[in-house]
């Protein structure tokens, strides 16, 4: 008897049993939610951002390689990522705070550690504070909106990259 006959064809189209257990093993927004520490609404924030699930699914690979500022959908103008920090600012504002003290620093100096930063001015302690409490960049300062969203769409993608084994 032939080998191929011993095997079933793999067939890959939809309805197959690849297809089936290829879409059973994706992870869902409800399975990140599950196994994240990041607040479920900044999670949601941030794919609702990002165009979507899909989107955001396809675009946190990248960013966890290469950071957000390579441009990805809702991060990429200050027009898109300072009224996300704003609206999103408490939520921004536990997970550093919590994240800087698992790192045995304060927010001001987790914040001005950001790699936004490294090229230009640092922000100073104020302009955080500005920012993270009152949702405003002060006159002239670096733009710590900014930076909150860029950094609230990385640890989200980090997060789907943990769970998902793209780490």
């Amino acid at each position: 008897m032939p080998c191929s006959l011993l095997a079933p064809s793999l067939h890959v189209g939809p309805g197959s049993l690849v297809q089936r257990v290829m879409t059973t093993t994706k992870t869902t927004l409800s399975q990140l939610i599950e196994q994240s520490n990041i607040p479920a609404s900044l999670i949601r924030a941030v794919v609702r951002q990002m165009g979507g699930w899909e989107s955001f699914t396809e675009s946190a690979p990248d960013i966890c390689r290469g950071g957000i500022d390579g441009g990805f959908h809702g991060f990429i103008y200050n027009a898109d990522t300072e009224p996300f920090a704003r609206r999103n600012r408490k939520l921004i504002e536990q997970m550093a705070t919590e994240q800087a003290v698992e790192f045995g620093s304060n927010v001001f100096e987790m914040i001005q550690g950001f790699g936004c930063f490294r090229h230009g001015t640092k922000p100073t302690a104020q302009e955080i504070g500005s920012a993270l409490y009152a949702g405003k960049d002060l006159p002239d300062g670096a733009s710590v909106l900014n930076a909150l969203a860029w950094y609230a769409g990385e640890e989200v993608s980090r997060e789907y990259c943990r769970v998902t084994g793209q780490d």
